[in-house]
């Protein structure tokens, strides 16, 4: 069990599988409420930018028990728009800072906590890919690579739903066109 003393909280927020909104916030950062965040599809977020951090607040405590299973209530979609887009809007200064400053991006925090999220659903190789695993795709050079989960798969062909998308239009994607999650350390045979 990794686990940081950091005072800022862990903030999650994601969809549920009928496309709620539903999010959380934890006094502190350890492995299993990462985990456990992930398998429901959600997004952690932490150290939090400054701005994010009053939306954030808002989130109700979430909890963990002791099955490892965490307690994720739903929220509000206007707060999840809000943390959405300030999340979004983050991820993009950042890479706009580090790309006009470095080619390669740069961390400045000095201590960044070192959570392992290790979450099933993420297949080793392509051969292992199947029903239930998040694979990334590729939509285009403005969009990006986006969280899917395969829904079927025909021999090479996988039928994808977009994770935190639910209701948006399938994708259909060769299993070589699909991008893999580090799914953790490899295991030693």
């Amino acid at each position: 069990m990794t686990k940081t003393n950091d005072a800022t909280p862990l903030f999650v927020f994601g969809l549920d599988e009928n496309g709620k909104p539903r999010g959380a916030r934890f006094s502190e950062v350890r492995d299993e409420i990462v985990s456990a965040a992930l398998n429901m599809n959600c997004w952690v977020v932490h150290p939090a930018a400054e701005d994010f951090v009053p939306h954030g607040m808002k989130l109700p405590l979430g909890r963990l028990y002791a099955s490892g299973r965490a307690f994720i209530p739903n929220i509000r979609k206007a707060l999840y728009d809000k943390l959405l887009l300030t999340k979004s809007e983050n991820a993009r200064r950042l890479e706009k800072e580090n790309s006009a400053d470095s080619p390669l991006p740069v961390t400045t925090h000095a201590n960044v906590p070192c959570v392992s999220p290790i979450t099933a659903g993420l297949p080793r190789n392509w051969d292992d890919i199947g029903i239930g695993h998040m694979v990334l795709i590729h939509e285009s050079a403005e969009d990006g690579w986006w969280e899917t989960v395969v829904e079927n798969r025909d021999g090479e062909i996988l039928t994808l739903r977009y994770r935190d998308f639910p209701k948006a239009p399938r994708a259909i994607r060769h299993i070589h066109a699909v991008a893999l999650v580090n799914p953790g350390p490899a295991t030693v045979s």
